[in-house]
């Protein structure tokens, strides 16, 4: 699974606690790397965790991506500011 917040303490108590139910886990702090990650292998991931509202590229934005290359992949977009998500 892909993980991505831009809070490293929140990536890290996320990471952590997925990885002790048993699932291996990518984490960044960037939407960016996250995607790049994800470009270099598409098939590597089952499931991407998103924080919505981030500096550089938003959940929404990362998501599109990630879903014209993989339109079957599931993606969970999270956020502290419900505004931020509308659907």
């Amino acid at each position: 699974m892909l993980l991505v917040d831009d809070e490293a303490a929140i990536v890290g108590l996320q990471k952590n606690t997925l990885a002790a139910l048993g699932y291996h886990v990518t984490a960044t702090t960037d939407n960016r790397i996250a995607l790049s990650y994800f470009q270099a292998a598409p098939d590597g991931f089952d499931l991407i965790i998103t924080d919505q509202t981030m500096p550089s590229l938003c959940g929404t934005e990362l998501a599109g991506e990630v879903l014209r290359v993989r339109p079957d992949m599931p993606i969970i977009l999270c956020t502290g500011y419900s505004s931020a998500i509308s659907e």
